[in-house]
């Protein structure tokens, strides 16, 4: 039997397809996101805050697409359903509160919280799924 000169090559077919093996064309590629943005210590709205969702692909979900941007109201509430195009395999949440100079003067972060309960791997959001992600700024 002949040993395998490029074990590397085999590696990556092997993880290509397994990745191509893990989309169902039948899957519902929708999704609905929502969520409220609070001062952690005022616990009052923060308006304006921007919202992105982000699309990822490739094998290591190395690379990303801006898919949609939403901000917060008056009441520091966003909703965002997107339907995941295609060529994306999973969706990413981005509080991007550093886009608003009034809001970034005032805040160094937040912590983040799915379905009620606080966590530290955000914000991955699934296709098929309502999830609800809702962030407490820390003030600086």
């Amino acid at each position: 039997m002949k040993p395998l000169t490029k074990p590397w090559l085999y590696a990556a077919g092997i993880i290509l397809l397994a990745q191509s093996c893990s989309f169902d064309p039948n899957i519902n590629r929708q999704a609905t996101i929502s969520g409220t943005v609070i001062d952690n210590v005022t616990q009052l709205p923060v308006p304006n805050v921007e919202i992105m969702v982000y699309g990822q692909k490739g094998v290591w979900s190395s690379v990303s697409g801006d898919l949609k941007t939403v901000y917060t109201d008056s009441t520091g509430k966003y909703n965002i359903v997107i339907v995941l195009p295609k060529e994306f395999h999973s969706f990413k949440l981005i509080n991007n509160y550093n886009s608003d100079p009034n809001v970034a003067l005032k805040y160094r972060g937040c912590h983040t919280y799915l379905n009620g309960q606080q966590t530290q791997n955000c914000c991955k959001v699934e296709m098929g799924s309502k999830a609800q992600y809702d962030f407490r700024m820390i003030p600086k």
